[in-house]
């Protein structure tokens, strides 16, 4: 019949349609409204980093990272289901849609990226500057004149040299690992010490007389990581993570789970 459209010219304006349906209308992003409809907030964990995330007497996974994910399946009224998953294969179960995100004292890793959503800093572990509460050192000019010290080789040695170059009279002491390093400000060996925020926040839940100095000398944050394309989850990660800073949660969390221990 004259009025019947070719079938090209039909398959044309099909493709064209549909097109056109996707641009209005582009997938909707249901990365929060699964976790709600389910019930479930499936969070991958390494459980070998205390205090961050361990196994308990019993085999549950308890720690900073653990409360963390529990607060925030409670904030979105569902319960958190934890994934024991190697640290080299964290990133691998979100690619595999394993689980909805890592929650395992996570470094942010720029490489990735354009591959992973990370969430917004809720813990540095950058280097910092230790003392103890009776010495008059409120930042790293303070150091002048003094003795700093780190764990021969590591990270924070590196920064001690850097320091060293612009304070006149800082004199470095190194140590075999960090815990010593930390030592010899209680026994009188050194001002400061520079260590991993990690430690730095376990010495001071340990030693009442010792107390971090300024902001850390480096980044080196902990952040969530979730599929790149979550961007509700995304947005809803960030909200709650404000709000708990806000509200002194995260750091309710560090008084908890830093108190009374000293790393290896």
């Amino acid at each position: 019949m004259k009025d019947r459209i070719p079938n090209s010219a039909f398959i044309i304006l099909l493709v064209v349609g549909i097109a056109a349906v996707l641009i209005l209308r582009p997938d909707e992003d249901r990365s929060m409204q699964r976790i709600r409809d389910l019930g479930v907030l499936r969070v991958g964990v390494d459980p070998s980093f205390p205090p961050f995330e361990s196994l308990d007497a019993s085999g549950q996974i308890v720690g900073f990272d653990a409360d963390l994910a529990a607060g925030l399946a409670r904030r979105w009224g569902v319960r958190v289901q934890f994934e024991s998953i190697g640290f080299d294969g964290l990133l691998d179960a979100i690619w595999a849609g394993r689980v909805d995100a890592i929650i395992s004292a996570l470094p942010l890793e720029p490489r990735y990226t354009k591959d992973i959503a990370y969430s917004q800093p809720y813990f540095e572990a950058g280097l910092r500057l230790v003392t103890i509460t009776a010495t008059p050192i409120a930042a790293t000019a303070d150091l002048a004149g003094r003795k700093l010290a780190v764990e021969l080789g590591s990270d924070a040695d590196a920064e001690a040299r850097r320091l060293r170059q612009r304070i006149p009279g800082l004199t470095l002491v190194t140590f075999a690992t960090p815990a010593e390093a930390l030592q010899a400000l209680v026994d009188g060996a050194a001002d400061a010490a520079v260590v991993d925020g990690v430690t730095a926040r376990q010495f001071v839940g340990q030693q009442a007389t010792a107390r971090i100095v300024g902001p850390a000398l480096t980044s080196a944050p902990y952040v969530i990581a979730l599929p790149v394309k979550a961007r509700r989850l995304l947005v809803e990660v960030n909200q709650a993570l404000n709000d708990l800073q806000a509200n002194g949660t995260l750091a309710g969390l560090e008084e908890q789970w830093f108190a009374g221990l000293l790393g290896p």
